[in-house]
């Protein structure tokens, strides 16, 4: 049978600027064509140079207490609970405008409209009495909601304790990490589309915040395990908000009214979030670039609020090019075929693979598995005829696919297989179909994909991998449509086919098979931009290493500031000159930092800059074994550290931080609260690079609790950035208690914080609003051996502290 040549080949070769060289040999391996390279909506150019904001929204009743970071605002009503501390919002916000940060300038995208107006983004405490709602004993959730006219986060208490080093959760850590994922959605909102697209609101949602941990630390692997739903299902649309239902219909991509009812009551495990699963997006980011992804917030809108329908827009690939997109994201998929993503792929397939899915209501009515389907990647077939029978149950939806396995014959040097539509449904426009397989050597061989029924070929030029002994290549059975808006009945259309196996094939696979764990998954694959290879070779390192230094200075203070250079010549070429920085951080509860100064134009001079083109380098930590981290943790340009010197996220492991502001020539150094003891010392080094020249800032941090050089001040810790001796504040010890007297000049909220001499927190107490006046509180000291101890009170108009000795 002669495989046809349709329109949309011939119309992707013209998207891809690729002409009619796109064509290969009969049975050559396919290299899929690139996309236009102008796929990407540029925040700077649609939305301006968005600068940091200054100003609080002051339009939401019930409003107590607001504390902002540089990005973002926390605010909370009368009902804030105690161990929502202070230390606890610092956290938050510290968290917020980290991430948030490297979103905005690193990954390009844009803070959301309230702070594109000028007003700091907004977390409401819910629950504490604000206009964002929720009553005092609402202690699970956060939302992206509308608050005093702009999109918000609502948080209540269970996530916002998360933050608090203190909480006993097993789960704080992803609690924190799932607020970050509210203030994406209300970053989102600020772009003029994908508002309405309830699937890619979550789907795109995830993906960015999975894009910053990829990007930032290097990590490919801990996806959602709802991304399951897509890989262990492939004949589930790309769009599909409730998954495949027990009807066998499939939700769209709202999840609401013009889904045809749909609801939690007929979803099936697992398969049922799949609004949730970013697989698509992580293709598209992979293979065609972030930018890309971003594209669908900048034009998804009007009547084109899907994702699919707006990469079909002629502004976007047009209707050939979004078809051969949904053809290559299927291909792909099949053959594990994402980069550094595909072994974590291969780890949600194993994770499933075998398990039953089945309908969830009966199981929580009923303790019941009923409508049971054991999840595998692959199609099951049945032979009648000459032809191979898909089972019809799981045949594609819409944007869906089938990947059959076939079994090669032994000596066989090339495969061809015929494909016919079949069914109401399928025709010759809607249906593609291709062959492929991982070589040995890990590369994915593709052949050239076709239209509606004909015959693919495909040379076996490399060793196809094999399973149980038997090669096996793959038939990817596609369906293209993709136009939901006013065709929503499409969500309960099955697309049935069948195959003939014509040459090289001795019979299909049975589909309970793990085939792909015998994939080899690393090969030179492109990057984007690059012309598509087909060879193989191992990956290269994603560390670097920084270059040894044959020409370096000893530049050392201890007083944290680092002195001008004894020579203002320039680094040697693929050299490096180092800056020995000594730091006395004193104990503090609140992340004070020490700031070091250096000299702008000498390391400017050093780098082959100078002062006003300084902001062309590259910043970043390097750890004890060389490897060169360029993401920042801590607030951009900057990087939280462990105690043995590596770039670590803010959170558990996080000890010391180190911020620079380049323009003005400052390091600031500072330390995670309660966290460090007095005499403990820290090292990391950051630096600058650009070209093959770099200054490196050795870094060494000495905690202190030592006396202040201030002849007021007792003793640094906890005291720092205070001034003068306190007013507002008496201590006595009797009875085994401490009593704290204070004085507040206004109604105010306080807290009252006992410290050991070594800055590690024993206790606290947020009293509430007082009014002002003379007020007491007292500590027990049942159980604390005798020492030095500190006592703090905080106010929002003071902050205080002294010292008092205990003896047994």
């Amino acid at each position: 049978m002669q495989k046809k040549m349709t329109g949309w080949i011939i119309a992707a070769a013209f998207v891809a600027g690729m002409g009619a060289d796109v064509f290969a040999a009969n049975g050559d391996a396919y290299t899929w064509p690139g996309y236009r390279s102008d796929l990407d909506y540029d925040t700077k150019s649609n939305l301006g140079d968005i600068q940091p904001p200054t100003k609080f929204n002051n339009n939401c009743s019930g409003v107590t207490g607001k504390k902002a970071g540089k990005w973002w605002a926390f605010y909370w009503g009368k009902d804030r609970d105690s161990r929502i501390t202070d230390v606890t919002i610092d956290s938050i916000l510290k968290k917020y405008d980290t991430d948030f940060e490297y979103l905005y300038n690193e990954m390009g995208w844009a803070p959301d409209a309230q702070a594109q107006d000028g007003q700091y983004s907004a977390v409401y405490y819910y629950g504490s009495g604000t206009c964002a709602g929720g009553a005092t004993e609402d202690t699970t959730g956060g939302w992206q909601t509308w608050v005093a006219g702009y999109t918000a986060v609502a948080a209540s208490f269970y996530p916002l304790y998360s933050f608090n080093t203190s909480c006993p959760y097993h789960d704080r850590v992803a609690q924190m990490d799932a607020m970050i994922h509210e203030g994406i959605h209300s970053m989102t909102n600020g772009y003029p589309g994908a508002k309405d697209a309830h699937w890619f609101q979550e789907a795109g949602n995830t993906w960015i915040q999975q894009d910053m941990f990829s990007h930032r630390d290097g990590v490919y692997s801990g996806m959602g395990f709802l991304n399951a739903a897509t890989v262990i299902a492939p004949f589930m649309p790309i769009e599909c908000y409730s998954g495949w239902l027990i009807d066998g219909t499939f939700g769209g991509p709202g999840g609401g009214a013009d889904d045809g009812g749909v609801t939690g009551k007929n979803q099936r495990y697992l398969l049922g979030g799949s609004q949730y699963s970013n697989i698509f997006p992580t293709f598209i980011g992979t293979w065609i670039g972030t930018g890309a992804v971003r594209w669908i917030y900048g034009n998804a809108y009007g009547k084109t609020k899907y994702l699919l329908e707006t990469y079909g827009l002629d502004k976007g690939l047009g209707d050939a090019g979004v078809r051969r997109l949904i053809t290559e994201f299927r291909a792909r998929l099949a053959m594990l075929d994402m980069k550094k993503w595909s072994g974590e792929i291969r780890n949600l397939l194993n994770q499933h693979f075998g398990s039953d899915t089945y309908w969830e209501q009966d199981m929580w009515d009923n303790n019941r598995k009923s409508y049971t389907w054991t999840m595998t990647p692959y199609q099951t077939v049945t032979e009648s005829n000459g032809y191979l029978v898909p089972n019809q149950e799981t045949t594609p939806g819409w944007s869906g696919s089938n990947v059959v396995p076939l079994k090669v014959q032994n000596g066989a040097k090339e495969v061809t297989v015929s494909f016919y539509p079949n069914g109401a449904n399928s025709n010759n426009k809607n249906m593609n179909f291709l062959l492929c397989y991982r070589a040995t050597d890990g590369t994915p061989v593709y052949s050239e994909p076709i239209t509606g029924e004909g015959s693919a070929t495909l040379r076996l030029d490399k060793t196809p991998s094999s399973t149980n002994g038997t090669s096996m290549v793959f038939a990817v059975i596609v369906n293209t449509d993709y136009q939901y808006t006013g065709n929503t009945g499409i969500r309960k259309l099955h697309y049935d086919y069948k195959l003939k196996l014509e040459t090289g094939v001795s019979g299909a696979g049975a589909a309970n098979v793990k085939y792909y764990n015998d994939f080899k998954l690393d090969y030179e694959w492109p990057e984007i931009g690059e012309t598509p290879v087909a060879s193989s070779s191992s990956v290269a390192s994603s560390s670097s290493v920084a270059p040894k230094s044959s020409s370096s200075e000893s530049l050392v203070s201890s007083s944290g500031v680092v002195p001008a250079s004894s020579s203002s010549a320039n680094a040697p070429a693929g050299e490096t000159a180092v800056y020995e920085v000594k730091v006395t951080l004193p104990i503090d509860e609140n992340y004070a930092p020490v700031v070091a100064n250096f000299n702008v134009d000498e390391v400017a001079q050093k780098l082959g800059l100078n002062a006003s083109t300084l902001s062309q380098v590259t910043f970043f930590a390097q750890e004890p074994d060389g490897n060169k981290i360029l993401r920042s943790t801590a607030n951009a340009p900057g990087h939280w550290f462990g105690s043995d010197g590596k770039v670590v996220e803010w959170g558990e492991n996080a000890y010391v931080f180190g911020e620079a502001d380049l323009s003005k020539g400052t390091l600031s150094v500072g330390h995670y609260p309660n966290r460090v003891s007095n005499g403990e010392t820290y090292r990391f080094t950051q630096g600058v690079s650009y070209g093959k020249k770099t200054v490196l800032f050795n870094v060494r941090v000495t905690i202190t609790n030592e006396e202040g050089s201030g002849a007021s001040e007792t003793t640094t810790a906890l005291m720092y950035g205070l001034e003068g001796l306190p007013t507002h504040m008496q201590l006595k010890r009797q009875h085994g208690m401490i009593t704290v007297q204070y004085t507040l000049p206004q109604r105010d909220n306080v807290k009252i914080s006992l410290f050991t001499g070594y800055g590690a927190l024993v206790t606290q107490e947020i009293t509430g609003r007082l009014n002002a006046g003379a007020h007491t509180y007292s500590f027990n000291l049942a159980g604390l051996p005798a020492g030095m101890y500190i006592v703090k009170v905080s106010s929002g108009s003071y902050r205080e502290a002294r010292p008092i000795s205990i003896t047994r």
